[in-house]
């Protein structure tokens, strides 16, 4: 049996409706992501600000970021 692995890196960190918005962003980019912390958001509620995660392979870093940094710069245009 073959497995393989994947690096991955987070692409950002933050509040959990930031993280819903990017990572929606992502998934529409055609990138796999997974979101770290929520549970914790879920226990503590605002206790512990910005403790929830973005993760992706290391291979879609850099196209992570761009689509992120575009979702950024279409929300500044609507606002």
């Amino acid at each position: 049996m073959t497995t393989e692995t994947h690096d991955v890196v987070k692409v950002y960190i933050g509040p959990v409706v930031n993280v819903q918005l990017y990572q929606q962003a992502l998934r529409e980019a055609s990138i796999e992501s997974n979101v770290v912390g929520l549970s914790l958001s879920a226990s503590f509620g605002s206790v512990i600000p910005n403790s929830v995660e973005l993760w992706v392979k290391s291979e879609d870093a850099e196209k992570a970021t761009a689509a992120i940094k575009r979702f950024e710069n279409n929300e500044d245009i609507l606002a």
